[in-house]
């Protein structure tokens, strides 16, 4: 007999749930595609911005160009005295030019016709061109003139060759016009500076233009690019000129593009909605065919369950989760206690449970039975029936579903009885030998090959005072002084060839927490191939005690030869320290008297203040000398090497202009020694000194002074083109007391000595390279 059911899944039921999830997908897609024209709308204001600020960037990056220039030039006019001239031109226009990275030469033109350029090689095509004449270029000329201030002109291609902007600043003499002061901007580099070339990127494209004077059209001066049309510009006006910037994107699609995804993404996930929303409506039509089949399942689950628990090689266990007693067992769990079954069925856990274990077991029951935690494991201990004591493994999890009330639970045990036991022998083992180790004044180290330790005993913090040693951010070297790293790496490479042989007294440098160190007497054994040792076993002794007493006895009889080298050495800087001061008073002096002009000579008398402050501090520095001269700390300090050299050059500034001397100060601000105040003024006015005594008269002076780093140590190099000294005749006479090299009567040849002695006094070395008619060099290594 055929029985009829309603089918859920006809075609109409099917045909109504699609319908339903398309219209859903559909109001997605519609909705998902009003946020979409939302966000263009946004991506097109925010371009609109981002070209805005980039334009300006570039705007304030001109106009700044341009004011440094106008500094330039105006600093270049000052120079021009009542008559018209300038002195010097080629000095202060290379200091203008060569530090002022914005401008690319300089002309003075007076009458309108350039006479003096700077740098002369690439612009000398430019001499003696009026641009007064030129009517392609007098126009912005006489601008300038009309509006007594600078103005730059161009882009144009100069005389000499090249695109430049050029801007003049009319000079004035007694109200009348004296001419100009012109600088060359060429227009890669105004470009350059401006930024445009780290702005654009792969985004956007920059166009730069000006309305022609003559032909007053529109020029461009960039590589073409898209249509102006569809660009942003913005009118730069600055003080003394007009261009144009144009910023326009590469793609004028970008943001619409860039959208596409999205939409495509917002398709898919309509179209994902309308299946999963299809899906979901017919789920309980599906459940329903499932729960057949799973009770037919659910039966030979049990089957297999039953099987599986009665011949299980560990115990096993069914219990209740809420009374905690013993629904079943199998054999081998009853074999494990020696109870029958029937004995333990309604037995509670905790009657065959230690009283200490418990507590903890009870706990993991509870967590168990409120869902907090899906299973647990444990160690604990079960009597037997005859009394005994036994361990077992204990793996418990519930017999219910997730989120359902909680009713039984399998319990699977393993007897580990015999393993606990092992395990109790080896830390009693271990206890006795740790004991042994953390009671004894003698450190102990395993290092492996890594430089890593693996074991280090209580002791070693205790001598070495850190609450707490981590060698997993430092080996074991980071702790040797770097001065005994080659000793021990020489008696490890030994003791591979000698394993498990004591190598002893190994006498070591160790840092403790104060970052002091301390000596140790090191036995080192290759313990490499020892199992559960496999490293380098470290024995090391505290000896620094006795280590310092012997130290103590070579420094005593250190100390007085060197208060007996220091005396000498002070009696030399205080005469020749005090005569280079006393010449320099002598010869701002000679000058003051000299000068008629009132200004000229309140320069002297500011000279001569700084001069006589430099004395009184020399005075001070030497008297701290005398002070220290009993014992071997020497007062030293950290110096910036830089700003000493500036305080020596300004004591020596009247020599310097005398001898109309170049000084290029090389050294690079971070340069920092530890040295003597003292000596170093001492070692800085010596060598100066010396170049500017004995310079050759056949050319101007120029003094190098650099400095750089050589094998991680301060360098610092005193170079002049002076007459220089005969290296084969007087090599090896150089540093000596009194040894003079020329025929200078005011020569004493005392500097070059004190010198020496002061940078060796310091740990350093003095070095010279010299050739006749060429110059001097002169190293200073600092420690």
């Amino acid at each position: 007999m055929s029985k009829t059911n309603h089918n859920p899944t006809s075609p109409g039921l099917n045909l109504k749930l699609l319908l339903i999830s398309l219209a859903s997908a559909l109001v997605l897609v519609i909705l998902g595609f009003f946020m979409l024209w939302q966000r263009y709308q946004i991506l097109l204001d925010d371009r609109q911005t981002e070209m805005s600020s980039m334009i300006d960037v570039v705007a304030k990056n001109i106009d700044q160009s341009l004011k440094y220039s106008y500094s330039a030039a105006l600093s270049l006019a000052l120079q021009i005295d009542e008559k018209g001239e300038i002195d010097n031109f080629n000095l202060i226009a290379s200091q203008l030019v060569d530090n002022n990275p914005n401008i690319d030469a300089i002309q003075i033109v007076p009458d309108g016709v350039i006479t003096k350029v700077y740098p002369f090689e690439e612009n000398k095509d430019a001499i003696n061109y009026n641009i007064l004449e030129d009517p392609t270029r007098n126009q912005e000329a006489l601008e300038a003139i009309e509006r007594k201030r600078m103005f730059f002109a161009g882009p144009f291609e100069l005389k000499q060759g090249g695109l430049a902007v050029v801007g003049r600043l009319p000079v004035f003499l007694k109200n009348d016009l004296w001419g100009f002061v012109a600088v060359i901007i060429k227009f890669d580099n105004l470009m350059h500076q401006s930024g445009i070339q780290e702005l654009s990127g792969d985004d956007y494209q920059f166009q730069f233009s000006k309305i022609n004077p003559v032909s007053e059209k529109e020029e461009f001066f960039l590589q073409s690019g898209p249509d102006l049309h569809e660009s942003y510009s913005e009118v730069i006006t600055l003080p003394d000129g007009e261009w144009r910037l144009y910023i326009i994107p590469q793609s004028l699609h970008q943001p619409f593009l860039r959208l596409i995804p999205v939409a495509l993404l917002i398709i898919f996930f309509g179209g994902a909605v309308a299946y999963i929303l299809y899906q979901v409506l017919k789920r309980p039509v599906i459940m329903q065919q499932r729960m057949k089949s799973q009770a037919g399942e659910l039966a030979e689950s049990e089957q297999r369950f039953r099987t599986i628990f009665n011949q299980a090689a560990i115990g096993m266990a069914r219990l209740d989760t809420n009374t905690g007693l013993i629904l079943e067992t199998n054999k081998k769990f009853q074999q494990l206690l020696g109870y029958p079954e029937d004995y333990l069925v309604g037995k509670s856990h905790i009657d065959i449970t230690h009283p200490d274990d418990n507590e903890r077991n009870i706990e993991l029951i509870e967590k168990l039975r409120n869902n907090e935690i899906n299973q647990y494991s444990l160690q604990k201990r079960l009597i037997r029936s005859d009394g005994k004591i036994i361990w077992i493994n204990l793996s418990v999890s519930p017999l219910w579903a997730e989120g359902e009330q909680a009713t039984s639970q399998i319990a699977l045990i393993e007897d580990i009885s015999a393993r606990m036991e092992a395990k109790q022998l080896l830390i009693d083992n271990e206890n006795r030998f740790r004991a042994l180790v953390e009671n004894s004044d003698e450190i102990i180290l395993i290092v492996d090959t890594e430089n890593s330790v693996r074991y280090y005993s209580p002791s070693l913090a205790k001598v070495s005072k850190y609450e707490e040693i981590d060698f997993t951010a430092h080996g074991v070297l980071h702790y040797i002084h770097p001065d005994d790293h080659d000793l021990l790496r020489q008696k490890i490479e030994y003791s591979y060839t000698k394993p498990n042989l004591p190598i002893a007294d190994i006498i070591l440098r160790v840092k403790n927490a104060e970052d002091q160190w301390f000596w140790v007497n090191a036995t080192l054994t290759n313990m490499l191939e020892v199992q559960n040792v496999n490293g380098f076993v470290v024995n090391l002794r505290d000896i620094t005690e006795k280590r310092e007493a012997e130290l103590n006895l070579v420094k005593s009889y250190e100390l007085v030869m060197e208060q007996n080298k220091r005396l000498l050495n002070f009696a030399y800087i205080v005469s020749h320290n005090l005569r280079s001061h006393a010449s320099n008073m002598q010869s701002i002096l000679e000058l003051y008297t000299e000068e008629d002009s009132v200004e000229e000579k309140d320069q002297y008398i500011e000279l001569l203040q700084k001069v006589s402050g430099n004395l009184d501090q020399s005075l001070h520095d030497l008297n701290d000398v005398v002070s220290i001269s009993t014992n071997m700390d020497i007062s030293i300090q950290k110096i910036n090497v830089r700003d000493m050299l500036e305080n020596t050059l300004e004591i020596l500034i009247p020599q310097i202009n005398r001898k109309e001397a170049r000084i290029r100060n090389k050294v690079p601000a971070e340069m920092e020694v530890s040295f003597n105040a003292a000596y170093m003024e001492s070692v800085l006015l010596n060598f100066l000194t010396n170049a500017l005594r004995y310079t050759d008269k056949s050319r101007t002076l120029e003094i190098i002074i650099s400095g750089y780093l050589k094998n991680d140590r301060w360098v610092l190099e005193v170079q002049d083109n002076g007459i220089g000294i005969d290296m084969d005749a007087y090599g090896d006479k150089i540093f000596g007391l009194y040894k003079t090299f020329s025929s200078r009567k005011d020569g004493r040849g005392v500097g070059l000595f004190i010198t020496k002695n002061q940078v060796e006094a310091m740990g350093g070395s003095v070095d010279v390279e010299s050739t006749p008619g060429e110059g001097t060099t002169f190293k200073v290594y600092f420690k």
